[in-house]
């Protein structure tokens, strides 16, 4: 046996040749092998860890100009607002070929009475500072088209700081206000809103500008679930003179009324509805998190709870915990904007008012209890949270579309949905086929698309290496069967006439193929291995570089395309360009959320475990080279050993000859 394996290895040309050559084609089995399983392994994992969220923002059917007067100016003033022939609901969007993991949805936010709490408004020094329904004087007769100076004889309500100041009041958007007389009182709605100017001021001798007061209307608006303005009174002044048996007429009770709701709206709370937290900007941003306590179940999503996350501030004031209860009394829903424009966080206000055409509060349409699963924080000032702001279940809401005070079409920051990663292209060529030209489509991912990319580049190499690898394998089985068996046929008779029995001469034989194909597939398996790592690793870097650089550009890029008026859908075989815009205006593209960017960024996720090769799978390369070897070689010798010695060595010698 050892005469035959060193009769084997006296061509070391040879020999050498051959195990490089079986180490190059371990090599590329090795990679090919280990790209395929990182490539699957992080693509399973980025479907699990990033989500694709989808905004709607609904374009104005035509741009109008309003014309307001300014006092200060003494001339009108235009302004453009946007007008919508009608509104597109979340009904609208369920094209039937989309599936939706979450939404679409457009959510609303209700406003809860519950003076039974301490709410962080009623905590904050001027949280006074709102508006005043006040009795007041002229100091001297005139017309308020120019700031006149009033004394405040009585304010209606609990906030009494107001009685006996003399501040500087305007019409400032009447242009052609009644005068007044200074030996009458008159009652008003008080807002402070423009500077100090006119005549009257000049004259005043101040060297600087200060607040003004204009009247507020308490007129009621009201509408439709779908958007339409309800009919109201239209015959509702700004301004009325207070004479005897004033509060007993209906206009007097209206302002009785507009005095409480300066209370109400301190003991006012937000509720919001949502299907997912996912579809919440705050929380896909990572700008709120639940830091007790969980976050509401899929399943309760779905039959509609009565759960609630609810935030920090709210729960320290009220001593509030995880399993407490706490009570809602829904008596408005606000269907513009989202829940901050009315209750920021500092500060807000009401651009409406919750009070009916009587000029009535409006009586609640719904209490309920809900069960605090989670307390949520969040960064300071976050746009897209209220001021102490209740999550809950949208379908634990029964009557969602009560006393809507204000209402608007579909916008960024309060339309969103949810689909499967990697389908944004399928949904747009699906949105494309319902005249969606009215809607523009902005997506987040977080780079889950530029990252499967990447992936999708390792699963190709992978399966060219392999591909290779194999036909390399085959060839180079073929060629050692052929180089150490084929051409070995004199050596095989003659051990043959030596009386060597078949069996052993076939052992020998493919010993010492096994010994070249060990000696090769050994360091071409930690080879394999190593230089695998080094591809996927790079890779890796690669891609967390691509996002680092193109997430705030791509941001920016949404954020400009969602404010477009004009634009058309996105053609379904459109093409992205390098920074990730979907041609066309109605769609735009970013990589900026995703779970894992729900606490952490992308780059403080170690990934590196995911991206290593694995010496197993080397090692499943290797024995599939040498299997192969011994395979081939095993066929050829067997076939040889079935002829007769004396035939091999008659052969042998004639093709020496």
């Amino acid at each position: 046996m050892k005469n035959h394996v060193k009769q084997m290895l006296r061509t070391p040309v040879h020999s050498v040749f051959i195990v490089i050559l079986i180490m190059i084609v371990t090599v590329m089995l090795s990679v090919g092998g280990n790209l395929w399983i990182v490539s699957d392994r992080l693509s399973k994992m980025y479907e699990e860890d990033f989500i694709t969220i989808g905004t709607v923002t609904q374009k104005p059917d035509a741009v109008k100009k309003i014309a307001m007067w300014d006092a200060e100016k003494e001339g009108y003033l235009f302004y453009k607002a946007n007008r919508y022939n009608s509104y597109v609901s979340p009904e609208d969007l369920k094209f039937p070929e989309t599936t939706f993991i979450a939404g679409p949805e457009k959510r609303v936010y209700w406003a809860s009475y519950v003076p039974e709490y301490l709410h962080i408004i009623e905590t904050w020094p001027l949280s006074s500072d709102f508006f005043w329904v006040a009795e007041f004087s002229p100091k001297e007769d005139g017309i308020p088209d120019q700031s006149m100076k009033i004394e405040i004889k009585k304010v209606l309500g609990s906030d009494k700081t107001m009685e006996g100041s003399v501040v500087w009041f305007c019409e400032h958007d009447n242009p052609a206000p009644d005068e007044l007389k200074a030996d009458k009182t008159y009652i008003t709605v008080l807002v402070p809103q423009f500077d100090t100017h006119g005549k009257r001021w000049e004259e005043s001798g101040s060297s600087y500008r200060t607040q003004e007061y204009i009247p507020y209307s308490c007129v009621a608006i009201l509408y439709t679930e779908d958007g339409q303005k309800m009919k109201g009174p239209d015959d509702v002044e700004d301004i009325y003179e207070v004479t005897e048996g004033f509060y007993d007429t209906g206009i007097g009770q209206r302002f009785l009324v507009m005095a409480d709701l300066r209370d109400v709206f301190l003991e006012t709370q937000p509720v919001v509805g949502t299907n997912s937290i996912n579809l919440l900007r705050p929380f896909y941003e990572g700008k709120a998190w639940v830091y007790m306590g969980r976050y509401p179940t899929q399943e309760e999503f779905e039959k509609g709870s009565e759960v609630c996350l609810v935030p920090r501030a709210f729960a320290e004031n009220n001593g509030l915990s995880v399993g407490d209860r706490v009570m809602t009394r829904l008596y408005y829903t606000n269907a513009r904007g989202d829940v901050s424009l009315n209750f920021a966080l500092s500060g807000g206000g009401m651009s409406f008012q919750p009070i009916d055409f009587e000029g009535k509060l409006l009586q609640p349409f719904e209490e309920k209890e809900y069960t605090i699963v989670g307390l949520y924080d969040y960064m300071p000032l976050v746009d897209g949270i209220g001021r102490d702001e209740l999550i809950v279940p949208l379908n634990s809401v029964q009557n969602q579309t009560a006393n809507i005070v204000d209402y608007g079409a579909m916008a960024d920051e309060n339309t969103s949905f949810q689909i499967e990663n990697g389908t944004i292209a399928d949904f747009m060529e699906v949105s494309a086929k319902y005249d969606t030209d009215n809607l523009i489509f902005t997506f987040y991912d977080r780079g889950y698309s530029a990252l499967m990319e990447g992936i999708e580049n390792l699963r190709n190499m992978s399966i060219t290496l392999l591909v290779m690898g194999v036909i390399a394998a085959i060839v180079l089985s073929l060629q050692i069967s052929h180089i150490y068996i084929t051409k070995q046929k004199r050596q095989l008779s003659i051990e043959r006439l030596m009386g060597m029995t078949k069996k052993r001469c076939r052992h020998i034989s493919m010993a010492g193929i096994l010994l070249l194909l060990i000696l090769g597939t050994v360091p071409g398996m930690a080879a394999g291995t190593i230089l695998a790592d080094e591809i996927s690793m790079s890779d890796r870097w690669q891609e967390n570089g691509n996002q680092e650089d193109e997430g705030s550009e791509e941001v920016a890029i949404a954020e400009q395309d969602t404010g477009e008026t004009t634009g058309q859908t996105v053609p379904r075989q459109a093409e992205r360009d390098s920074s990730g815009q979907m041609d066309g205006t109605s769609e735009a593209f970013s990589r900026k959320y995703s779970n894992l960017g729900l606490a952490v960024e992308m780059k403080d996720i170690e990934l590196s475990m995911q991206n290593q090769g694995s010496m197993a799978v080397s090692g499943i390369m290797g024995c599939l080279v040498i299997l192969l070897g011994m395979g081939f070689s095993d066929v050829k010798i067997r076939k040889v050993l079935r002829e007769e010695p004396l035939y091999l060595l008659e052969d042998s010698m004639a093709g020496r000859r």
